[in-house]
């Protein structure tokens, strides 16, 4: 039928499966990255020759298509002036 879309739909048992719960930090992870980087008025090629990494590999990080190494975020968190948190929170109950 022309003009209609389907939706996609995620279960309860989508969201606790290990591949969205890691699809989910890659996107949180990519979009404070890049809200970082326009706060602070750079460009995904500026930040990229700060942090050693080509545009394109940020790109993707931005997008949430990439699992980093500490050691990636840790440049990335240099380049843009912040401090790298990693931390272990325990459940709620």
């Amino acid at each position: 039928m022309a003009g209609e879309h389907s939706r996609l739909v995620v279960t309860d048992e989508d969201r606790q499966s290990e591949e969205y719960q890691a699809a989910r930090y890659a996107y949180e992870l990519g979009k404070a990255v890049r809200e970082r980087r326009l706060e602070l008025g750079l460009t995904q090629v500026e930040l990229a020759r700060r942090s050693g990494m080509t545009q394109s590999q940020l790109s993707r990080l931005e997008a949430g298509g990439a699992e980093p190494t500490i050691r990636v975020l840790d440049r990335l968190a240099r380049a843009l002036d912040a401090s790298l948190s990693v931390k272990l929170v325990p459940r709620a109950v």
